[in-house]
This record gives structure tokens, C-alpha cells and sequence, in this order.
């Protein structure tokens, strides 16, 4: 990833296709500075879901991906220009669960069908301009709406590594953080699409692009499931988004048995 400050309110990122390992990372940039500028938090946190999925749309099905994103005063302008092999039916492809994703992207945790209709979801204007085998431009605007809410369960994930006995493999994330719920999916951008602000997060992925996922949805924790450890980078990346990991050998579904006896209900 290439990152350059063209001026005081605008950024521009270079993204190159089939590099999965910084996808996710444009959003985590921005994030920062527009929390650093003092947005509001909504307005960050669609900004943030709608960079992740452009990210991985361009790693997925393109060449090489140009990213602009404009720092208004209550709204952030976002255009993403790639070369690829473009949008035969634009109609379609922001269908829910439209995808033309291979078994190889699929088998990362990608490829649901759910990224542009993502973008569309979180965005107040949406734009998109393809020319089959020449690429896509893609304009969204992000401005103030309306914002609810979130639940706090009387549990914080330090409560739950000691009751669960999972082992911590971040030293250096905050567990005292309140938990929201829970949430359990292994499929990208339907985590992206459903989790909330606060969930703890059940899943079998040690992709570290679940972490970016997790950060821009601000869950509290990521528990992984199903015996298979992390590696280094993921963990790395997890205590630099200040994202606690608990592992377990437990099946996911055990999992939600366990955290559900503690009070950690599922997302409604």
C-alpha cells in the first residue's frame, strides 16, 4: 500500500491487486485521522466499512486500485478508480449475494457478494461507473444521519477470558472493554455488514484481515475458534488496533453455548 497526503483535507492511497496481506489497511489509516480531526463516530465508522470492502474488492478482481478520499467539514468524499476487468451489470453486482468470486478468494473468508451493497448501505450518495475490461470508478459520499445506540452488556472481556479460562494471546489490548453481544461468522463481509459496535466476535478465521475487520467495526474482542492459532502477524496486528484475542480449542458453536450461559447474547 502507497499512502500520500496531498493536502491539508485530502489522501490518496495505492492499493495493488492480490495483496490480501494490506488490504484493510487504507481504512485503518483513515480511521485514525479522522478521529484524530474529531469526526463523529458514525461518520468514521461508515467511512471505515466502506473503504474495507473497496479494498477488497480491488485485492479480489483488479489490477491496481487508486484511492481518494476528501476531508469536508461534516462529510468525507470518497472516490476509488481501478484497472480490472470492470462491471459487466452494475445492477446486479449490488445485489446482496451477487459475487463472481473464485474458490480461492472464497476459501480467505471473501467473496460473499455483500461488498458493494456494503458501500451502498453506508453511504449517503453512490456512484458507480464501469467500462468492461477497463476498470471502475466508484464516488461515495458520507455525511451526518441518524445514529443509535448500542447495548452494553455488565461484562467486560477480562470477566470473560477468566470465567472461560480461553487463553489471551494479546498482552497489550485493553480487556476492560464492555461487550455488546455476540457475534459468530466467518464470511467477511457478512461480519461487516451485521456485527456491531462492541461485539465480541467468534470465528475460525487467523487471516489478518479479520482484524481489520474487527477494528473498523470496533469490536471489543475476537474470540478464535477451532484449535487452528494465529500467527504472529495476527496478533501483531491485533494489539496495534487495540483488538484483545482470546483462543480456545472449543468449536464456534461451543463457543456461543459457553458465552451465552455468561449472558453474552447474539446481535438481534
Amino acid at each position: 500500500m502507497q499512502y500520500t497526503q496531498c493536502a491539508n483535507h485530502i489522501f490518496s492511497y495505492t492499493l495493488r491487486g492480490g495483496d490480501f496481506d494490506n488490504a484493510g489497511r487504507i481504512s485503518t489509516s483513515l480511521k485514525r485521522e479522522l478521529r484524530t480531526r474529531e469526526y463523529p463516530p458514525h461518520i468514521i465508522q461508515r467511512v471505515a466499512i466502506v473503504l474495507y470492502e473497496a479494498e477488497i474488492n480491488v485485492v479480489s478482481y483488479t489490477k491496481v486500485g487508486y484511492f481518494f478520499a476528501y476531508c469536508r467539514p461534516n462529510s468525507v468524499h470518497l472516490v476509488i478508480k481501478d484497472k480490472g476487468k470492470g462491471i459487466e451489470n452494475i445492477k446486479l453486482a449490488v445485489q446482496e449475494g451477487f459475487s463472481t468470486a473464485t474458490d480461492e478468494i472464497r476459501r480467505l473468508g471473501f467473496g460473499a457478494g455483500m461488498g458493494l451493497s456494503n458501500i451502498k448501505r453506508n453511504a449517503n450518495v453512490m456512484r458507480i461507473c464501469s467500462k468492461p475490461g477497463e476498470g471502475t470508478k466508484i464516488s461515495i459520499d458520507i455525511t451526518s444521519s441518524n445514529h443509535y445506540g448500542d447495548l452494553i452488556m455488565d461484562i467486560t472481556v477480562n470477566e470473560i477470558q477468566q470465567k472461560t479460562n480461553f487463553e489471551l494471546l494479546t498482552s497489550k489490548a485493553d480487556c476492560s472493554k464492555l461487550i455488546t453481544g455476540g457475534y459468530v461468522g466467518d464470511m467477511l463481509s457478512d461480519v461487516n455488514a451485521n456485527g456491531k459496535k462492541g461485539n465480541i466476535w467468534i470465528t475460525i478465521l487467523t487471516h489478518p484481515n479479520a482484524v481489520a475487520v474487527a477494528s473498523l467495526k470496533d469490536f471489543s474482542a475476537i474470540v478464535v475458534a477451532g484449535g487452528i492459532k494465529p500467527r504472529e502477524e495476527f496478533i501483531k496486528r491485533a494489539e496495534e488496533e487495540d483488538i484483545p484475542v482470546l483462543y480456545t480449542d472449543l468449536s464456534a458453536y461451543e463457543v456461543v453455548v459457553l458465552l451465552s450461559s455468561l449472558g453474552v447474547t447474539a446481535n438481534h
